[in-house]
């Protein structure tokens, strides 16, 4: 179900012959009577500066979604939802992809490396390492 709108000064709905609401750039919603009877540029709930549009058919998309149900917004937003979280996945999923095979390619290489120490270190003569006696000397 639309959200109902209303003049928010005088909570008339809209009839026929429907006056024309606007919304301020405060966020108030006023019909076009109470919005004759106020300051231009001047919103009458808030008293703040202000801008206002008409609100019609041709008003834009997000405008005119402010005023649709939940249900109709989700029903239009969970296609472009489901599209959005799908090539996040796949991109996700490509990274985690190009990772696992980075990781795959370094453990190979660090086998590798580690065999080569190994097989040097048992190609190596183990070191001598001759120990000097200890001197005895006495002093006088």
């Amino acid at each position: 179900m639309a959200v109902q709108v209303f003049c928010n000064v005088c909570f008339c709905e809209p009839r026929k012959p429907t006056p024309r609401f606007s919304l301020t750039s405060c966020g108030h919603v006023i019909c076009e009577i109470c919005l004759q009877k106020g300051k231009k540029d001047e919103c009458l709930i808030c008293r703040t500066s202000c801008r206002t549009l008409v609100l019609s058919k041709q008003t834009s998309p997000d405008i005119q979604s402010l005023f649709m149900g939940i249900d109709t917004l989700c029903k239009r937003y969970s296609k472009e939802i489901t599209q959005i979280s799908e090539f996040q996945e796949k991109h996700r999923k490509h990274l985690l992809a190009y990772h696992r095979q980075k990781t795959v390619k370094l453990e190979e290489s660090l086998k590798k490396v580690t065999q080569q120490i190994h097989q040097l270190q048992c190609m190596k003569p183990p070191e001598q390492t001759t120990q000097q006696p200890f001197s005895s000397t006495s002093r006088n």
